[in-house]
């Protein structure tokens, strides 16, 4: 008799072994294996984290590492299921009435997600390809600041988080929340002035990737961006010891030639990032 497919919550003290097994091929899967450990860390700090849930295909996870990682609103995926069966199964399980942000899939999952959108028929907001840059964290730590002279930098709090998701163009409900657990608890760099007004600012996600990155828009094209990146990325490294990733959308010129100049890295196959429309009362625009 054919055991029917489950998508089943994987207990917290079993994540060490769903991180383990994207220790294969290495450093293939190092950004499933980042946030598999982000959430590691964070269960440390809260057990009892709402509304997140590493999810795995019936007891198979324990083979393929195939996971689905639902933290509120934000979605990650991975697997070292080639073949992308164990992944698609798993996809064709989650309950597509809400609105997921996707966030930074590997590209070579695309295939797997157009399927079952078809097969379900939902409906995107929007799905960008991205580039991924990796920059590895010995040359993170070479990295210079040069900081302009009245300015300085800092740490964020949940207080800049509030700030930043005021202006950040994919805030949306729960947001807010979401930017200030990750200038809590994960490295985050704010630019300030003298008088203590924050002119740019950096997070990096539980993936190890770089964002939201944002400067206050009276204050673009003065470098402050690139200044974010370096000193997110040397934050990184001598905090987190993690290699630095950042992604652009494909035809974004001004910010892949960023990434390039700093000595990032191309990492191959690229990712993307996409969001479904709600089928409930409740629609995200953003």
């Amino acid at each position: 008799m054919e055991v029917q497919d489950q998508l089943k919550a994987i207990p917290s003290d079993e994540w060490v072994l769903l991180r383990d097994i994207y220790k294969r091929d290495w450093p293939r899967h190092q950004l499933a294996y980042n946030t598999i450990q982000n959430y590691l860390n964070w269960n440390k700090i809260d057990p009892k984290i709402k509304q997140l849930l590493i999810l795995g295909l019936n007891d198979s996870w324990q083979e393929n590492g195939t996971c689905v990682i639902l933290d509120r609103y934000q979605m990650y995926v991975y697997t070292v299921d080639d073949s992308n069966d164990s992944l698609k199964r798993a996809l064709l399980l989650i309950d597509w009435d809400y609105s997921y942000k996707m966030c930074c899939i590997p590209m070579r999952y695309h295939p797997a997600f157009q399927e079952v959108f078809a097969t379900l028929s939902i409906e995107l907001l929007w799905d960008h390809p991205c580039v991924l840059y990796e920059l590895s964290r010995e040359d993170s730590r070479k990295l210079s600041l040069n900081i302009p002279n009245g300015l300085h930098t800092q740490r964020l709090t949940i207080r800049h988080a509030a700030f930043a998701n005021e202006v950040w163009p994919h805030r949306c409900e729960g947001s807010e929340y979401f930017l200030k657990r990750l200038a809590a608890w994960n490295p985050s760099v704010g630019l300030f002035n003298d008088a203590g007004e924050l002119r740019a600012w950096c997070f990096s996600w539980p993936n190890g990737a770089i964002g939201p990155l944002e400067v206050v828009k009276e204050h673009q094209r003065k470098g402050y961006g690139s200044l974010m990146v370096r000193a997110i990325a040397r934050e990184m490294a001598n905090a987190a010891g993690l290699n630095c990733y950042g992604t652009a959308i494909t035809d974004n010129a001004q910010s892949r030639g960023m990434f390039e100049k700093l000595g990032f890295k191309l990492v191959d196959g690229g990712c993307f990032y996409a969001r479904n429309r709600s089928r409930k009362l409740v629609e995200y625009d953003h």
